[in-house]
């Protein structure tokens, strides 16, 4: 392995996108966890010079956070349906990508500061949702707090079964019927 020097990549460096840097983060991060999520280590997994990543992302913080950007930049209630099934949908996205990405998901909860504006983005609809709904805007804050922790939960024991099969797709995940009995369920106690 070759030693790299500090500071600024030579000229004639390969450089490495930004998007190839998250990648490989990404990797790193559902690979061998958020405590070996370093500078270090994803700049050795890139091939590139650790202050390459403290250029396009400013620190750790930074860099889980562009990749929370990148990973929920698509979850969205569908545009059409009941508000309800809208709801459902957002929730039904949303525990996807936390199955799929659970390293992330634990990322975010150990650094407050790396919080995506795409999860506000998801928590903001899910709040206009619920008013939609009928409830008063602190009843459907509180029910905001319900759903997306359930969601959290119910997605993190899946992605964590003690099989160490890894997340299943929807299709074949056994939990998924009794998450959507739980969501209606909750959602029956809200609208009641």
């Amino acid at each position: 392995m070759t030693k790299r020097s500090r500071g600024r990549p030579r000229a004639d460096e390969n450089s490495v996108s930004p998007a190839g840097i998250l990648s490989e983060a990404l990797a790193l991060l559902d690979g061998e966890g958020f405590e070996n999520l370093t500078m270090r280590a994803v700049a050795m997994r890139a091939n590139v010079n650790p202050m390459t990543i403290y250029h396009h992302f400013r620190d750790r913080d930074g860099l889980i956070k562009a990749l929370a950007e990148s990973i929920y930049a698509d979850v969205a209630a569908p545009p059409e349906g009941t508000v309800r099934s809208r709801i459902e949908g957002l929730l039904k996205a949303y525990r996807a990508k936390v199955i799929r990405y659970p390293g992330l998901t634990l990322a975010i909860f150990n650094r407050p500061d790396a919080f995506p504006d795409h999860a506000r983005r998801i928590t903001d609809s899910l709040t206009d949702l619920l008013k939609e709904l009928g409830p008063s805007p602190s009843r459907a804050l509180l029910w905001v707090h319900i759903l997306v922790d359930y969601t959290h939960g119910a997605a993190l024991a899946v992605a964590t079964d003690e099989n160490g099969d890894g997340p299943q797709p929807v299709a074949t995940d056994p939990e998924y019927a009794n998450y959507e009995r739980a969501i209606s369920e909750l959602l029956d106690s809200l609208e009641t």
